[in-house]
């Protein structure tokens, strides 16, 4: 069973934190793109956060609980895992919380009356990098804290 949940661990992260990369690359992109073809872009990566970012997010949550559960209950949590827990569940509840619901936010919103970005497309889209940007940061030191500081 441990190998169901250790998959299940890779899974979530590649799909947290490959869907993150593939947002910031799109929003990126979309910056010099005429009003309605930005909002495309935007109602693209929303359907990137809310299918692959919250899933993979809740999947990697999990099953680290469920995977660090021997260490917690023998009371020997090692530091790196401790960093690991700590970061992972940081970067998960912010990019569950807040930053997959503001890019769903920003997929539904169209094009105001003068065929202009809407007035809340400013504000939705700072939120977004910057949330974005702490939860994949936080998912990354997660990342690097049960491989590279686990030896």
């Amino acid at each position: 069973m441990r190998g169901v949940w250790l998959f299940l661990h890779i899974l979530g992260y590649t799909l947290w934190l490959g869907g993150g990369i593939a947002t910031m690359v799109a929003g990126i992109t979309a910056k010099g793109f005429t009003p309605d073809q930005r909002l495309a872009a935007y109602r693209l990566t929303s359907a990137v956060q809310r299918i692959l970012v919250g899933p993979g997010v809740v999947a990697v949550t999990v099953s680290g609980l469920v995977l660090s559960m021997p260490y917690m209950k023998s009371g020997a949590v090692p530091g790196w895992m401790m960093l690991m827990m700590l970061t992972g569940i940081v970067g998960a509840l912010i990019a569950l919380t807040v930053s997959v619901p503001t890019a769903a936010r920003l997929g539904r919103l169209g094009l105001d009356p003068r065929g202009e970005l809407p007035e809340a497309f400013a504000a939705l889209r700072r939120r977004q990098i910057v949330t974005a940007s702490i939860a994949g940061g936080m998912g990354l030191i997660a990342l690097i804290a049960g491989t590279v500081l686990r030896n």
